[in-house]
């Protein structure tokens, strides 16, 4: 029998491509508020998320995940900023009633975090390292950690930073990076904003192997590096044989409208030692990307020849 995962919002980054990258040997289903375009539509599922528990519950009578995976979030920090009740919403709430959900039908809940909880001049974290919450978005994704906790003990709390293609029309961070570097326009990154990035399905197969081992409480899975914006921009452009000298370095400024934290490497040690594993490095992320660039180029001339 396949195991049976539930992904809670497939029309994000990782929704999708854990979505995808599971359904070739399990049984998944994505649970969105919307149609999520960028995965079959035999995994869609839409939802009322202002009812989210008991239409959960209805589909889970009958069909009961062995994992939950909740991915959504709101991520646009000027967004959170700006309407905090709504960002509650849907980084805490809709977190804290997954969470009962999983205890209720005894499912393996796995919430994926952040890592904007830091200020400070360390370049890497560890999960004991004092939080410092600079705004609502890092607030309200700190106020899910804590809730979840008081509500199912045997959950897994994430903190990364994924990077990956989304392939909706709606760029994320490396997508918007090599569309402009394959078309020759000039960019600016970031010299000052540190982080460590994991590519989405490196992400979601450690996500697996957590699973096995029934890992619980809080954990970094991110590379075991940490690289600033600039400096991995320079790298894809390497990787992908691209002009360098449209990258421009420049630094982020906080104001007083947003502040934002900028050193957000995570140290990895605990999951490793958990796991019996060794991170990716930012090679490996890059290589990664590299790979899935490829076999969409592939896949592209495959379907021209058709």
């Amino acid at each position: 029998m396949y195991m049976k995962i539930a992904i809670i919002g497939g029309t994000g980054l990782l929704g999708c491509n854990l979505a995808i990258l599971y359904s070739n040997f399990a049984d998944v289903r994505c649970f969105s508020r919307m149609k999520a375009t960028n995965v079959p539509d035999t995994l869609n599922n839409i939802i009322n998320f202002d009812n989210l528990k008991f239409e959960l519950q209805a589909k889970f009578e009958s069909w009961k995940p062995d994992i939950i995976i909740n991915t959504v979030a709101i991520v646009n920090l000027n967004f959170c900023q700006q309407d905090f009740y709504y960002a509650k919403k849907i980084n805490c709430e809709v977190a804290k009633i997954l969470s009962i959900v999983a205890n209720k039908y005894s499912a393996y809940f796995i919430q994926i975090s952040t890592d904007h909880f830091f200020y400070d001049n360390k370049i890497i974290h560890t999960e004991r390292d004092k939080v410092t919450l600079l705004n609502n978005y890092s607030i309200t994704k700190y106020l899910a950690e804590k809730k979840i906790f008081k509500k199912n003990k045997n959950s897994l709390i994430v903190r990364t930073n994924i990077i990956g293609f989304r392939n909706n029309g709606k760029d994320t961070f490396f997508e918007w990076l090599l569309n402009n570097l394959e078309n020759n326009c000039k960019i600016d990154c970031y010299s000052n904003y540190f982080t460590s990035p994991i590519e989405v399905n490196l992400l979601g197969k450690i996500l697996l192997k957590c699973y096995n081992s029934r890992l619980r409480g809080i954990y970094n899975i991110s590379s075991r590096e940490v690289i600033s914006k600039y400096d991995f921009a320079l790298k894809i452009a390497d990787m992908f044989s691209l002009n360098k000298d449209l990258i421009t370095k420049t630094e982020l400024k906080n104001n007083k409208n947003l502040k934002r934290a900028l050193t957000l490497g995570l140290d990895v040690n605990k999951i490793e030692t958990s796991l019996k594993i060794s991170m990716p490095s930012i090679d490996d992320v890059v290589n990664a990307l590299f790979k899935i660039y490829k076999e969409r180029i592939w896949m592209k001339i495959c379907l021209k020849l058709i």
